[in-house]
């Protein structure tokens, strides 16, 4: 996934997040994409 604006340590972490909230990961992989950016944005915002 290729998203303007963030990092790749920032994509890392969001990795390790997901990977182990099972829950968090199937609700984002039901978003589109306009609204994977804007969960990632939250997240970046902390």
């Amino acid at each position: 996934m290729e998203v303007e604006g963030f990092d790749d340590d920032f994509f890392c972490s969001v990795f390790d997040y997901l990977t182990s909230h099972e829950f968090a990961t199937k609700t984002f992989l039901t978003k589109c994409m306009r609204h994977r950016k804007i969960w990632l944005q939250k997240i970046s915002q902390g």
